[in-house]
């Protein structure tokens, strides 16, 4: 993503946001408020965790986290339940994917989600049993964000209920 865009993005009112040529106003689901739902964001740049953040505290989402590397993001898993990390696939010195490995091998932390945010492309969603819930290719627009996180939850909820 350009800097120009970024720091527009960061500038703008919460409900509308833009990038290249297209305009992203909030849909009606989105103003249902996400109580309930604990997300951690991972990643080594400042910038993005603020993006990610503004990005999903406009689609309602209140118990959100931060931190910005992946020792920090186990830390938090230890101390706090979430639903769900979103974390970058590329951060130093514990990777996104290596993260999701620890995650998946903990038992305590197996119920918890994973979308991992990359910059390499041909990383669509794979249906690894040890893998993460979702990718999302950078840059992506806010919508593809909120979408991606809703499916996961979504996904978790209908799990939960059979």
């Amino acid at each position: 993503m350009h800097a120009a865009v970024l720091a527009t993005m960061l500038a703008l009112p919460s409900a509308r946001y833009f990038s290249s040529a297209t305009a992203y106003t909030q849909s009606a689901w989105t103003i249902v408020m996400h109580t309930g739902k604990r997300i951690l964001v991972v990643d080594d740049s400042q910038t993005m965790t603020n993006i990610v953040f503004r990005i999903l505290t406009d689609a309602n989402y209140t118990d959100i986290d931060c931190v910005h590397d992946g020792g920090s993001a186990l830390a938090a898993l230890r101390r706090k339940e979430y639903d769900l990390v979103i974390a970058d696939q590329q951060m130093t010195p514990i990777s996104g994917t290596e993260l999701t490995k620890v995650i998946r091998a903990d038992a305590a932390l197996s119920k918890v989600r994973i979308i991992l945010i990359t910059g390499l492309y041909g990383n669509e969603d794979r249906a690894w049993p040890d893998g993460p819930d979702g990718y999302l290719t950078k840059p992506f627009e806010p919508r593809d964000l909120s979408q991606k996180v809703e499916g996961v939850l979504s996904m978790v909820a209908l799990l939960a209920s059979r």
